[in-house]
């Protein structure tokens, strides 16, 4: 990226925010490409075996080099933190969260950098990367304050597995709330947008986080260290965080009555439309629920279900605001929303909207500012055959299905045969219908005539959990 001037920033910049987030990314995008290794036991870990990592924005912005770790490298974490958990539980919990404050002091002040450093390495927008940002400030306040009066046991290991769909808020809240609650952690982010997560474990590092109670590590290799640190039975918990096949696996661990799994997988974060008071808000509410962040978001809503009465106004709205739906790249304030996260989802995505074409009822247009494969334009299909996978499996990319049933009573069955995930929400102008939603939707959270945009990807984190 070119040196920004202040004859430049107009161009790509209409507010003040935007123009301080695009000098941040400069930053960051300036900075030193390091080479990051393991961190096991307080140690740094190679193999001398490399791969390299590129932003989805542009696949000739590389940020750094990784150490691939060899065979046995998970069961090594776990080890580590074994040990290191004996003494990190006999610490006062206040005491065990004060290591987290000079990390949490720096996300307030450089908030608006912590975003560019999302932003650059998954391709949010700044809307996104910001929320990820300020959703992590909250869940940590929450934890530190509650340090010292909640009920923990504390003294075990949990493994902390996430992707994309939250690169910096899930893992790192759920990271800090086991190890302020007294446990030991091995991190194993998303190999596509790790960056943040080796940021926050040197910031702890330096505030004198004792070796062995924070491990790290990423593969290239996912399918097989991934399943090796999941299935490893001394571990008294794990958190599963995101979207994709590596998070579908979680769901057939080789476990025990003991272990504890915080469940935190992406469904479809359905939505029912019943009679709502402004169809044309509603619309703009599903558009921005459905396809920012590229519907890779944990609470990206993947089908909305809509009786035939109210089909036709709710298709014709969707469709007008898909007309100016602004891909694009997620550094400038006009794009709605950046790339998807790799070249391989950008394929999958592909093949899906090819094998559904005859069921495309809009697209919206395609990315003008660059031919970079990883833009892709967002779909709305409709009329799916029953055993279609796009109307009960969330895709974790920008397809949304339009499911029309006959009656409200079929709508509120279809949503139960629908894997809700961490939200679901509706949108009405219907007191009672409203609150038989509330009462019927399998969901931690919902949301009401509002998009799902504003959720946080935090979802149910309790010290006592651990």
């Amino acid at each position: 990226m070119a040196e920004i001037t202040d004859a430049s920033l107009p161009e790509t910049q209409s507010t003040e925010e935007g123009r301080l987030f695009e000098k941040e990314v400069d930053i960051v995008l300036g900075g030193e490409k390091k080479d990051h290794p393991c961190y096991i036991g307080g140690f740094k870990v190679g193999s001398g075996t490399l791969f390299y990592l590129i932003s989805p924005i542009d696949d000739t912005i590389g940020y750094g080099s990784f150490q691939e770790p060899e065979k046995g490298t998970m069961k090594e974490a776990v080890t580590a933190a074994e040990k290191a958990a004996k003494e990190w539980s006999k610490v006062p919990a206040d005491k065990r969260a004060s290591h987290f404050l000079p990390y949490l002091n720096g996300l307030k002040a450089r908030r608006m950098h912590y975003a560019a450093l999302v932003s650059v390495t998954s391709g949010m927008v700044r809307e996104d990367a910001l929320h990820e940002v300020d959703s992590l400030i909250k869940a940590l306040e929450g934890i530190i304050s509650n340090a010292a009066t909640a009920k923990v046991k504390g003294g075990g290991v949990w493994a902390v597995i996430t992707e994309h769909s939250s690169p910096l808020a899930s893992p790192v809240a759920y990271a800090v709330g086991a190890m302020v609650a007294g446990n030991a952690v091995v991190m194993n982010p998303s190999n596509k947008c790790p960056l943040t997560i080796f940021d926050f474990y040197s910031t702890v590092e330096r505030s004198g986080l004792p070796g062995g109670v924070l491990n790290l590590v990423v593969d290239r290799n996912e399918s097989e260290s991934t399943p090796e640190l999941a299935n490893d039975m001394r571990l008294r918990g794990v958190v599963a965080s995101g979207s994709g096949d590596r998070m579908e696996d979680m769901m057939f661990l080789q476990v025990d009555d003991e272990l504890r799994f915080i469940n935190n997988l992406k469904g479809m974060s359905p939505a029912i439309v019943y009679r709502p008071g402004d169809m044309k808000a509603a619309a703009r509410n599903i558009i921005d629920s459905a396809f920012s962040y590229s519907g890779q978001r944990i609470h990206s809503c993947s089908k909305v279900i809509v009786t035939m009465d109210e089909q036709q106004r709710l298709v014709d709205a969707l469709v007008e605001l898909m007309k100016d739906l602004r891909v694009g790249d997620p550094i400038y304030d006009r794009t709605f929303t950046g790339p998807v996260i790799s070249k391989d989802a950008a394929d999958r995505f592909g093949d899906l909207a090819l094998e559904n074409s005859p069921f495309i009822i809009s697209k919206a247009p395609k990315c003008s500012d660059t031919d970079q494969v990883n833009y892709v334009s967002p779909i709305i299909v409709s009329g799916l055959d029953e055993d279609n996978d796009l109307g009960y499996m969330d895709s974790g990319l920008p397809i949304l299905d339009i499911k029309v049933v006959p009656t409200l009573d079929e709508a509120f069955e279809e949503l139960s045969m629908t894997e809700c995930g961490m939200s679901a929400g509706i949108f009405s102008k219907d007191a009672k219908v409203i609150s038989r939603f509330k009462e019927a939707v399998d969901a931690p959270m919902t949301y009401v005539n509002e998009s799902s945009r504003g959720l946080s990807p935090v979802v149910g984190l309790d010290l006592s959990s651990f």
